[in-house]
């Protein structure tokens, strides 16, 4: 089939959770001590950030719900008080009752938790109550048991299955869907063109959160995984004239092993629902593409930890990192192209993309095989080369830091206890902030218009922008009116219990704190 009617200009944009300058993500699986000198910590200030984050608003507190757990990632409520926590390397599910670990896990997964590989997310069905049903996301190993070694992983490695809960136990139901693990797009492939970097398999940007929206669906945010092909706008693959495979298993069409760098919208089963965006043009397409095409509910995605929805509109959310410049936080809408990777931030700010990527840091995109100077000088350009299915569209960023600060889990407020702070959307951090004397691990509080379209930054008149001009990667200048506390760690999950507090999972801290409104 030909694709030059995929293709038509629009506009763009970017994101990530990886550490350019030691080659691995942040929550790579280490001993805490090593983890926190790979942020910037001292031993003592690795103290601090056990000792208890901070709350910058008085009519806000954070309290210890639990401690002691390996590299906490993410968590689901069976009642109050009774909750479901992954740990992130060791494959295991605790339950928590009451702030206590029980001494048996519920399920113990052989996963592959290199960089940002492992367990990675949990969603339980919206018919719990009557089916049981939970949904894992997590990355398998290949051997049978616990492995951070990156090569040992299946090619589909990353999955989502669906798991049956007895009470005490999860038990294994189905699969619903399997996508790429397998990084190897810095590899030589015979007869096309090298990397010439080495050729050294990596294990990042493996997305793999996973929500139920209010219509029912299963949403999954899928990472690039470092690929660079058609989901990542370049309808040739990394190179500007010809189509050539894009890494050693193929591509650059999104078959079964190369769907990667979206948001997916699924049936519980892993169908794609008929009212999908690209329903009918995946139809057109056919085969397994056009069968994956279908799934697509965004695309042009790099990397991204957190998906809230919006519990007075109904819309998506989710959190995007850069590579090295712009992060974003993004209104979902159906059809959306994000823009990765001929664009990162807003439209306006190709220029600084650019030069970011081109002139500092290691001066690359991660996949040496497209390097930033391939990138064009001009917006105009870059809506032209990239790849649109038919009905896409590109949308701006509601909000973007010039220079990557990794937010990561996302959460809406919800329940008149809380205030003024009723609907407004918070993010977790992904990183340590530059200059951090304590733990770091900046909490994010971003109220939202009336008309729940935007990001109500008018509390800053820096951000009329919508950019957040910070110094360098990981600076939080232009973020002041956006903070709402530190001290947290990495928060890879923020989540709304039922009892109407906020629970944030610090995975660094091996900790679950809740946060309280106390007006007065």
């Amino acid at each position: 089939m030909t694709r030059h009617y995929l293709r038509g200009a629009s506009t763009l944009r970017s994101q990530r959770l990886y550490s350019r300058i030691d080659c691995r993500p942040v929550w790579g699986t280490m001993a805490a001590a090593s983890l926190a000198m790979m942020l910037g910590l001292s031993p003592s200030a690795q103290g601090t950030q056990i000792a208890g984050p901070q709350m910058l608003d008085g009519s806000l507190s954070a309290v210890p719900v639990t401690s002691g757990l390996n590299q906490p990632i993410d968590m689901a409520f069976l009642a109050p008080g009774d909750f479901l926590v992954l740990e992130k390397s060791t494959g295991q599910v605790k339950r928590v009752i009451n702030g206590q670990i029980q001494a048996q896990p519920v399920l113990d997964l052989a996963v592959n938790s290199a960089s940002d590989r492992g367990l990675l997310s949990i969603a339980l069905s919206p018919n719990f109550a009557s089916t049981s049903e939970v949904l894992i996301s997590y990355t398998e190993s290949s051997t049978g048991a616990d492995t951070n070694v990156v090569t040992e992983v299946p090619l589909q490695g990353n999955r989502v299955d669906r798991f049956l809960w007895s009470g005490s136990t999860l038990t294994f139901l189905g699969n619903v869907i399997k996508y790429r693990a397998r990084q190897t797009d810095n590899l030589d492939v015979p007869g096309h063109l090298g990397s010439g970097n080495g050729g050294n398999e990596r294990g990042n940007n493996d997305g793999g959160v996973i929500r139920f929206g209010p219509d029912g669906k299963l949403y999954l945010f899928m990472g690039d995984v470092g690929r660079r092909g058609w989901l990542q706008n370049l309808p040739n693959g990394p190179f500007t004239t010809g189509t050539r495979v894009d890494d050693t298993f193929g591509g650059p069409e999104p078959d079964d092993v190369h769907l990667t760098g979206a948001i997916l919208r699924l049936n519980s089963d892993g169908t794609a629902p008929a009212d999908n965006p690209f329903f009918a043009a995946g139809a057109s397409i056919g085969g397994a593409v056009g069968a994956n095409v279908q799934k697509i509910y965004s695309y042009g995605h790099r990397n991204g930890f957190g998906m809230a929805f919006d519990p007075i509109s109904g819309a998506l959310w989710a959190t995007e990192n850069g590579d090295d410049s712009f992060s974003e936080l993004n209104r979902i809408v159906p059809g959306m192209n994000g823009g990765w990777i001929q664009i990162a931030g807003p439209i306006g700010r190709m220029a600084q993309y650019k030069k970011i990527e081109t002139t500092m840091f290691d001066k690359a995109l991660q996949q040496r095989r497209y390097p930033p100077t391939r990138l064009a000088y001009t917006a105009t350009l870059a809506a032209s080369r990239m790849l649109m299915f038919p009905g896409a569209a590109y949308v701006d960023p509601k909000l973007s830091w010039k220079y990557d600060i990794s937010p990561a889990g996302a959460a809406f407020i919800t329940g008149e206890r809380w205030g003024s702070n009723q609907g407004t959307l918070w993010l977790g951090a992904g990183r340590n902030p530059v200059g951090a004397t304590d733990a770091g691990g900046s909490l994010f509080r971003v109220r939202i218009t009336p008309d729940r379209l935007n990001a109500d930054l008018s509390a800053d008149v820096r951000l009329a922008d919508r950019v957040a001009d910070n110094l360098t990667k990981l600076d939080l200048t232009e973020s002041e009116t956006l903070l709402i506390g530190k001290g947290f760690g990495i928060t890879p999950s923020l989540v709304m219990g039922p009892d109407g507090y906020l629970y944030v999972v610090s995975l660094t801290n091996g900790s679950i704190y809740r946060i309280m409104y106390v007006p007065g």
